[in-house]
């Protein structure tokens, strides 16, 4: 048995430089490499049957007529997710953007997590080999930090860990569904830092402050019955579900008038736009001040030397 909540409209963010943010991210969830993310939560994990693939690497993709399967497939790394997810993510949406035959896209992870977050070591690697940023013409950003920008509607299906930049995935779209083993967490400040890949503006304005600082400031998890309860989730299924129910989902948009789809989001977006402005533009100098204080880099000793960090506010 399911159940569902009415979701409330996720506009565009287009202010900000994608890969900035996703740089900021390597940081921000410094604490969950591979070797590091059990200690962050105990999750219970729930495969996810994978969706046939359409091409190899670390997202995988299937078209169902009018329904695209995004797959986030790196499931012996917790679905870390490194440059290459984030650019197949990306040309995926682009694919989904430019394909007439498609309306909706489906974002969801293999293996018994959706994912912990971004994989440090990665990213540096890739910055230092000039892969980021990213220089790719095809390729849309699912956190929609810089155009263009996504205009069809996006379903997303987690379970198992959903954490960090995971989490901010997971916020990006516009109709989320979880399974009943799903763990959250958006713990930056456990690290030093904050989220940077816009949590702080999306997980406010769709739980409601109170209930978006309880979680943020104390790094604490929720499952997937709190999240509804706030409003993050609008659909909770037993675990190995949470696909299927994702897929009904967007078949059910994609059998209704697609101008129409394309022009709801838009409005919707419009409407809460402008007041998201400010608060994004300040989102990475944020970021960046943080990374400079002793607090920060106190915070990657403590993980290097296995160690609670302790803050002194400098």
């Amino acid at each position: 048995m399911t159940t569902s909540r009415n979701n409330r409209p996720l506009p565009g963010i287009d202010r900000r430089d994608l890969m900035t943010a996703g740089l900021g991210a390597v940081t921000l969830a410094a604490g969950i490499s591979s070797g590091q993310a059990q200690t962050q939560t105990q999750v219970q994990p729930t495969p996810t049957a994978p969706a046939p693939t359409a091409g190899a690497g670390k997202v995988r993709t299937e078209q169902r007529g009018p329904v695209l399967l995004i797959g986030i497939d790196r499931p012996q790394t917790r679905n870390l997710i490194d440059p290459a997810i984030i650019i197949g993510v990306g040309k995926a949406l682009y694919q989904l953007e430019h394909d007439d035959g498609l309306r909706v896209a489906v974002l969801h992870g293999i293996g018994p997590d959706f994912s912990m977050g971004i994989d440090p070591p990665a990213f540096i690697a890739a910055v230092q080999a000039g892969i980021i940023p990213v220089k790719d013409p095809d390729f849309i950003s699912i956190l929609e930090l810089a155009p263009p920008i996504r205009t069809k509607p996006l379903v997303v299906a987690v379970q198992g860990g959903t954490q960090f930049a995971g989490h901010e995935y997971f916020l990006a779209a516009d109709i989320r569904v979880a399974a009943s083993d799903t763990v959250f967490r958006q713990a930056e400040v456990t690290r030093g830092s904050f989220p940077g890949g816009g949590a702080t503006v999306r997980f406010t304005r769709e739980a409601g402050w109170a209930n978006a600082m309880r979680y943020m400031l104390t790094g604490d998890t929720w499952g997937a019955e709190e999240a509804h309860r706030m409003g993050l989730v609008q659909e909770v299924t037993p675990p190995g579900k949470q696909l299927d129910v994702a897929i009904e989902l967007a078949k059910k948009v994609a059998a209704v008038a697609p101008l129409g789809v394309r022009a709801t989001l838009a409005s919707s977006r419009q409407a809460l736009a402008a007041e998201e402005t400010t608060a994004l533009a300040a989102v990475q100098p944020t970021f960046s001040r943080l990374q400079q204080t002793e607090d920060f880099k106190e915070s990657q000793r403590a993980l290097r030397e296995g160690r609670p960090p302790v803050f002194r506010g400098v």
